[in-house]
């Protein structure tokens, strides 16, 4: 037993070290290698920096090879765009300082709105396009004849460093993000029946709701660099696609349910009436929850969700009966209630569909293609935080530029560098002081460090290209290791950042002591302005994002009513998910202010869904639809409009009033009076949602007196 016992615990131990070591230890050996490979080539064609191309390395490295493409080709754009655009300011303002500077700051404030309107790595590539200029002509600023030579160099170091982490990442220990979107889709299809076959995460109100849009939002993501990986199929591209839509649909019902039967959370005898409905649904799943994903089992669930839902139905009708039908709120929300629980049946069974037909390599999506080729997500934009984002990287370029013009330091310039990146890089991270203390705990580590190599390791033993990078080697690996680690990554760049920059990676030995310190300080100086930008300009309160997010959302109701509805649902929905990861991320959100907002974003989705459908629905009608139509969406509209809450009071007894007379439209055609039917029932789920001020983001409300 106690030889079984080792052995379990050693197949343990072996099978945690395989899955959580070892990926790291891959990624030490993959950029270390692809360091020293980009430096020896630099260093065979006597380029000016190689430690430039080394720096790229270790940017651009990432444990998928698809990430590395990603990123290694909006670098090489961001780098090239950023090098034209230093030699055309160079040009004109060679002369004139202070002209240069204001036209540099400009040039920062376009490409940092752009980026943070991008997303991935293309927001990566805008920012670096940004700060490129300081790059190139920050460290000749005393000799600017010099831009093009200079600048043409930069260039090509950044472009075999480049290369040659795409070419170890390649043929050294390759890791494919197709294998890890299959084994994404997996997991969240486990998770949506696992969470939907539980009832205790829709009944019990006080356990905290899972949230899906982390998992939405990253399988796109991957989905996206995917593109540069070559070998997965274009129908898999298309599947993933359509399997994140649908998951997306699938979540925000759920999350509406559980509102909506919210509303009745003290009526212990509706609940149990809706629970007996919903249990037909969680019997079905709890028998596949634990079934492998096989095509056989897949295919049983979508024939047992087909033959539940209409037992949901009979078991509707029956407690239906049950419910008074004199309680308008009651009928409403037992009516709103049934709805959801039947779209969800309906959005599962297409979703188990289109994952049987995934995994099983059925090519019946490329039916769908130019469906699927819609299926943009939305991103959002606030321009409130992209002004801040100018502002800070514009007030920290002026400010070092100041410093030098007024000082004459000359290693002023090499300030600007660390300023404006950090600045521009950090805006979007959800601590950029603390970012950037991170970063300048990593640089206090390499003033320690780098000393020993630049004045006794690479004098005294560094003959040739060999043994210097024999003696780089522990170096740069410890710098991979701190750069995969979970939260040292910006410690292992503050770190990089100074060792690159000051250590004599030069063809030729040339580094004295004083040199060295003026530029350590010239580094932490600037990445101390860019801490204080962050201080100075920063109104991410609480507060002040969720007044933001109200009013963004009030924006989304009103164009749901408004805009055009094509694939407008898959918009609405991917905007909603990407402004909440955006203001989680940006500011000091509390735990209880998260989940407000999301309980918001949840109900500004179903209500913008039952805007689009009640819209659908009305443009079907063989002739005029009912004119109650519109000015039930147009009252609606009011309702959030109003800023007094004794108006928006009269406003829900309007929109009651007018549900309950829509009710009752009758209309000659069959196929109008099932339009009729199906567009009450949003306008109940509306009420339903309405009602709960708790779950609105209602902005700029003022007391009535």
């Amino acid at each position: 037993m106690f030889l079984a016992l080792n052995k379990t615990t050693l197949n343990c131990a072996i099978k945690e070290w395989v899955n959580q070591d070892l990926p790291i230890l891959k990624y030490i050996v993959k950029s270390t290698t692809a360091a020293l490979l980009a430096l020896s080539i630099c260093m065979y064609f006597n380029l000016e920096m190689p430690q430039t191309s080394v720096f790229t390395v270790f940017i651009v490295m990432q444990p998928f090879s698809g990430l590395v493409y990603s990123k290694s080709f909006y670098r090489l754009v961001g780098t090239t765009i950023g090098t034209i655009m230093a030699f055309i300011l160079v040009g004109a303002f060679i002369q004139d300082r202070v002209s240069f500077t204001l036209f540099f700051a400009l040039w920062i404030g376009l490409c940092a709105a752009v980026g943070f309107m991008s997303r991935n790595f293309m927001s990566y590539g805008f920012v670096l396009s940004g700060y490129t200029i300081a790059l190139v002509t920050m460290p000749i600023m005393q000799r600017l004849q010099d831009v093009f030579t200079f600048g043409i160099d930069r260039l090509a170091e950044v472009i075999i460093g480049l290369l040659c982490s795409s070419f170890i990442s390649e043929i050294l220990f390759p890791q494919k993000l197709s294998q890890t979107l299959q084994k994404t889709e997996k997991r969240k299809f486990n998770l949506l029946i696992k969470s939907l076959s539980n009832n205790e995460n829709i009944f019990n109100f006080e356990k905290e709701s899972i949230n899906y849009a982390k998992d939405i939002l990253g399988t796109d993501s991957l989905r996206i660099n995917s593109n540069f990986e070559t070998g997965m199929k274009k129908s898999n591209r298309l599947y993933y696609k359509r399997l994140n839509s649908e998951f997306m649909h699938i979540s925000t019902t759920f999350f509406s349910l559980k509102n909506i039967i919210n509303n009745n959370i003290n009526n212990a005898i509706f609940v149990n009436s809706i629970k007996s409905i919903y249990l037909v649904l969680e019997d079905c799943l709890k028998k596949f929850s634990d079934e492998q994903q096989t095509v056989q089992t897949i295919n049983n669930l979508v024939l047992e969700l087909k033959s539940s839902k209409k037992t949901t139905l009979l078991k509707i009708k029956e407690e239906k009966q049950k419910i008074s039908h004199d309680d308008f709120e009651l009928l409403h929300d037992f009516n709103s209630i049934c709805y959801l629980i039947t779209r969800i049946e309906s959005e599962l069974i297409e979703y188990c569909n289109t994952y049987l037909n995934f995994i099983s390599n059925d090519s019946k999506i490329k039916k769908l293609e130019d469906f699927s080729q819609n299926l943009k997500f939305s991103t959002h934009s606030d321009n409130i935080l992209i002004s801040l984002m100018i502002t800070r990287g514009a007030i920290a370029l002026i400010l070092m530029m100041a410093f030098w013009m007024i000082s004459g330091w000359k290693y002023a310039p090499f300030a600007v560098i660390p300023a404006v990146a950090n600045t521009l890089l950090l805006s979007t991270a959800p601590n950029p002081v603390g970012a950037t203390k991170n970063f300048l705990i990593g640089t206090t580590i390499a003033l320690f460090i780098t000393p020993i190599y630049n004045f006794y390791i690479i004098p005294m033993f560094v003959n040739d290209l060999i043994t210097f990078c024999i003696f780089l080697t522990p170096i740069l690996a410890f710098i991979s290791l701190l750069m995969i680690l979970p939260g040292k990554n910006l410690i292992g760049f503050g770190f990089l950042l100074i060792f690159i920059n000051t250590c004599a990676i030069y063809t030729h030995y040339n580094m004295t002591f004083v040199s060295f310190a003026d530029m350590c300080i010239a580094t932490i100086l600037g990445l101390i302005i860019s801490g204080f930008s962050f201080i100075l300009i920063d109104f991410a309160s609480n507060v002040w994002i969720e007044a933001r997010v109200k009013r963004t959302l009030n924006l989304q109701i009103n164009k749901s009513i408004k805009e055009k509805l094509a694939l407008q649902r898959v918009k609405l929905e991917s905007g909603s998910f990407d402004l909440l990861q955006r203001y989680s991320a940006i500011g000091r959100l509390d735990t209880k202010s998260n989940n407000t907002i999301f309980r918001w974003v949840l109900s500004t989705l179903e209500l913008g869904k039952a805007i689009i459908n009640i819209r659908r629905k009305s443009s079907l009608f063989s002739k005029r639809r009912p004119p109650q139509i519109h000015k039930i969406l147009t009252l609606i509209k009011k309702y959030f409009d109003f800023k007094n809450k004794k108006s928006k009071k009269e406003q829900l007894e309007k929109i009651k009033h007018h549900i309950e007379e829509f009710e009752h439209i009758h209309l000659n055609s069959a196929n109008d009076q099932i339009l009729l039917k199906d567009i009450y029932m949003n306008f109940s789920i509306i009420y339903s949602i309405i009602k709960n001020r708790e779950f609105l983001p209602i902005k700029g409300e003022i007391k009535c007196t």
